[in-house]
């Protein structure tokens, strides 16, 4: 009896699970968590290097590839699936960054060594996460530097403190041996990408990185233009969307459609709840509402390393401050819950999908995903008041209703039309989906264990009063 009810238990489990629509193939974009490597964690300081007592900002901390590694897993549950790290390279003793580099052939000895590296990249392929390492362009012996690179007030700042010169990756025979030198590296350590700042106009990506690797380019100052990059991040999608979700009751920029890199902050920026810090606004609902633009939007997305603990700093280096795992653990929470959402469903996997602007106005943003299986309607109200959309029923939609992933929001139709009532700061995710009624496989999987559970009570029952008059005769 005891395996007959362990049998049905299962059954019903299986029909709890059957009745999940979400799928376990999860999230076809880049989600993309910047690292530097310096400020996550010293979990090794027998490779300390450069390293001060008094921990001067200016100077390296520690970071080395041994305190990643243990936040693999962290990272892949807040809904990323591609780890970027600041360049690996061999640098300066007091170059905390990475770009002051002193032998691209080589790992840096305070990071820890070429084993420590190669076995980071395979844990984190373990975990389903790729590594994209950033290559510096930076001009040793072996280059000749740009004229007029164009740096933005950060990189400014922080060139002139290591006193280095770009390379001029238009010339012929700079393209050559910057190429090779990337191809020996992506050969030797199997990384999945290759990321760069650019800092020249008009570059092309095709003429001095390999062919066999993703490339991203990062676009360092507004009107900067690039080509032959996998994708790129544009400082004026940056700057804005970092503004707009600083803040409240601003026109959101819309989705783009070319599958552009968009980034909350990255190494030479502001981040992003300094934004949020100016305008004094909570920085936990800050991250939250940037997250689900970044989740939500079919194409790659960044966010730096502590934007989830709201690091807010405007200039360097205290935009690169240590790694605080434990503060807003609240927010870290809602990281992971959305992201089950968004990865686990066809908003993201499904290769069809057109997406449509139903409003945005003044904050508030809707946008519909239509996909072979099942529509989904975004609605994010940046807005300091609760809002109200009217949205008509069209005749697909008849017995269907918007069911909220995020929140839980169930709206039924009402005279041929759903309203959505969201409130301030608040974002909603619907899928729109038959209106189910009970679960019959729930019914029967419960009537089955209940009926088999009053047998066993009744056979133990008829059992018992056998075995207590067997007693009873032997006596």
């Amino acid at each position: 009896m005891r395996k007959i009810l362990m049998l049905v238990s299962m059954i019903l489990m299986m029909s709890l699970i059957g009745g999940n629509s979400a799928s376990a193939e999860g999230n076809t974009y880049d989600r993309i968590y910047m690292i530097t490597v310096d400020r996550f964690l010293n979990n090794n300081t027998s490779n300390d290097v450069g390293v001060t007592e008094d921990g001067d900002p200016y100077q390296p901390y520690g970071g080395d590839f041994d305190g990643i590694s243990p936040y693999l897993e962290y990272i892949k549950d807040m809904g990323f699936n591609t780890v970027m790290l600041s360049p690996v390279s061999e640098r300066a003793e007091d170059d905390y960054l990475g770009y002051d580099v002193t032998d691209y052939g080589a790992i840096a000895e305070s990071y820890g060594s070429q084993e420590d590296f190669k076995n980071l990249i395979d844990e984190a392929h373990e975990f389903g996460l790729e590594v994209v390492v950033d290559m510096p362009a930076v001009a040793t012996d072996d280059y000749t530097a740009a004229e007029n690179p164009v740096l933005n007030e950060v990189q400014t700042d922080y060139y002139e403190g290591i006193d280095r010169e770009i390379i001029d990756l238009t010339d012929a025979d700079n393209q050559n041996t910057y190429r090779e030198m990337v191809q020996n590296f992506v050969d030797t350590y199997e990384v999945d990408g290759i990321s760069m700042f650019v800092n020249q106009e008009g570059l092309d990506a095709s003429e001095f990185l390999p062919e066999d690797v993703a490339t991203y380019g990062i676009l360092s100052e507004e009107g900067l233009t690039a080509e032959g990059f996998d994708t790129i991040a544009t400082e004026e999608f940056r700057s804005n969307f970092a503004d707009t979700f600083g803040g409240i009751e601003k026109e959101i920029p819309e989705f783009p459609e070319d599958e552009q890199l968009i980034m909350a902050d990255h190494w030479f920026s502001e981040r992003f709840t300094y934004h949020a810090a100016e305008q004094n606004m909570f920085p936990g609902t800050r991250v939250q509402q940037m997250a689900n633009y970044l989740y939500a939007y079919r194409g790659p997305s960044a966010m730096t390393y502590g934007t989830e603990v709201a690091f807010n700093g405007s200039s360097y280096p205290e935009i690169h401050p240590q790694m605080d795992f434990r503060s807003d653990k609240e927010v870290i929470e809602y990281l992971e819950n959305i992201a089950v959402v968004y990865r686990n469903h066809d908003i993201m996997q499904a290769e069809e999908t057109e997406i449509e602007t139903i409003l945005n106005e003044g904050g508030q943003y809707l946008v519909r995903y239509f996909t072979d299986d099942v529509d989904y309607v975004l609605n994010i109200n940046n807005t300091a008041e609760t809002e109200s959309v009217t949205l008509d029923q069209t005749a697909e939609e008849e017995g269907k209703v918007y069911s909220g992933m995020l929140i839980g929001d169930m709206i039924r139709p009402h005279d041929s039309s759903y309203i959505a009532v969201l409130d301030r700061e608040e974002t909603e995710l619907y899928s729109i989906i038959e209106e189910a009624g009970f679960n019959n496989g729930y019914l029967y999987s419960a009537i089955l264990i209940f009926g088999l559970f009053a047998i066993f009570v009744w056979v133990a029952a008829k059992r018992s009063r056998k075995n207590k008059a067997a007693r009873m005769n032997n006596k």
